[in-house]
């Protein structure tokens, strides 16, 4: 929100379809000690970083535009926040609280401190497909994908309009089938306008070809009275 709370929805403790006004320290938990914090505060820049540039190239034309940010420190800042949501018990199914766990919570610290640590095909992906439209809103949606024993595996995200997927797992597409086709660690978002183009850049250190996401802008959306 433009003063800098939040409006929140979908967790546990709030009745379907309620939304609650929050202030951003009320959306935050401890669940790493004070060396991590702090380590760890970069990803926080990172993620701002991100959001607002992409905000800003989705809601209008204002000449061409160019961003760079580290892919791998999203990945790490998206792992982090899914990790206070789910500690702080914020992360359920229905209304049932799911306990918190991870599939690979042993290497999770590592995880957040190396992105060497990510296992092959593990990252983020982008699940968008050729011909897709999506409307641009004000929303960051996250949902736990968890194996059988309700430990969280893999988490599906809507930034903005734009549909991800953060699989904390070797890639095994007989197991998730949805990420056939899509783009593994995109290397651009470029959003073209009539007369201009803006990208926000994402880098990888993994020794990959990554592909671009492109989107174009079709019509403004008025508000009916």
């Amino acid at each position: 929100m433009g003063d800098g709370d939040f409006s929140v929805g979908g967790l546990p403790w709030l009745p379907p379809g309620e939304e609650k006004i929050l202030a951003p320290g009320n959306l935050t938990t401890n669940c790493l000690c004070t060396k991590h914090n702090s380590a760890l505060h970069p990803l926080d820049d990172a993620a701002k970083y991100f959001f607002a540039s992409l905000k800003s190239y989705l809601e209008g034309e204002a000449g061409s535009r160019h961003s760079l940010v580290s892919g791998h420190d999203l990945e790490r800042w998206l792992l982090k926040t899914a990790k206070a949501a789910a500690v702080s018990k914020n992360l359920a199914r229905g209304s049932a609280p799911l306990s918190g766990a991870f599939s690979r919570d042993a290497a999770l610290l590592d995880m957040l401190d190396d992105p060497r640590e990510w296992p092959e095909g593990a990252g983020l992906y982008c699940t968008m497909n050729t011909g897709d439209r999506t409307f641009n809103h004000t929303r960051f949606q996250l949902q736990p994908l968890t194996n059988a024993q309700e430990d969280i595996e893999a988490l599906a995200l809507n930034i903005l309009g734009l549909g991800f997927v953060l699989l904390l797992e070797p890639l095994d597409e007989s197991k998730y089938p949805f990420l056939r086709g899509a783009r593994y660690r995109p290397g651009r978002i470029v959003i073209s306008y009539p007369t201009s183009t803006n990208w926000l850049t994402m880098s990888w250190d993994d020794g990959r070809a990554h592909e671009p996401l492109t989107m174009q802008f079709v019509q403004p959306l008025l508000a009916k009275l």
